[in-house]
């Protein structure tokens, strides 16, 4: 029987997920138009340091993710432009199907470029938000019942209930969002 040679897919930090995933929305782009894309699009939900944008530009191109191509410009030095490769891609899409447990920001910024996968695969990353979230919650209610409401605890009440009520209100919108994706885009 025929054996096929597995990829070997690299793992991806999240700010080369990133940089990866607007590339592959957005196109070709210089490092300076990535930041302007970060700051009128993403930044909400992830925005990294101006550094480590563009510290990551070159270890996507010798990690073969992203190639990169010089264009002259009269006044000013030659500007580098980047865009995914076929290997960045498929680096990409491991990332984007990797679950991971208790990972808040990285599940918003999959689900901020979902078009890029599939809606089963966002309703595994919004099951797992949901779980994070439940598990959050049921230990912030464990807290309640031991909370005086006096003295050092008066205070520490009023951070209680909001995390109680940030973590009902996150419940309440992954529904919303699982709902959405199993209808689809209207």
């Amino acid at each position: 029987m025929p054996t096929r040679a597995r990829q070997t897919v690299q793992q991806l930090t999240t700010t080369e997920a990133a940089v990866l995933a607007l590339l592959a929305i957005e196109g070709e782009r210089s490092g300076y138009d990535l930041l302007k894309l970060v700051e009128q699009a993403i930044a909400h939900v992830w925005s990294p340091a101006r550094s480590g944008l563009y510290a990551v530009l070159p270890r996507l191109v010798a990690g073969g993710h992203a190639s990169r191509r010089a264009v002259s410009q009269s006044t000013r030095p030659d500007k580098q432009l980047y865009r995914i490769t076929r290997n960045g891609r498929v680096s990409l899409e491991a990332w984007l199907e990797t679950v991971e447990p208790g990972a808040r920001e990285t599940f918003f910024l999959k689900l901020f470029v979902g078009k890029l996968t599939t809606p089963d695969v966002l309703l595994e990353h919004v099951a797992q938000f949901t779980a994070d979230t439940e598990a959050r919650l049921e230990g912030l209610r464990a807290i309640e019942p031991t909370n005086t409401d006096r003295d050092h605890d008066w205070f520490h009440r009023h951070l209680l209930l909001y995390g109680i009520e940030r973590a009902e209100h996150d419940l309440a919108w992954a529904a919303r969002v699982g709902r959405a994706l199993r209808r689809g885009p209207r």
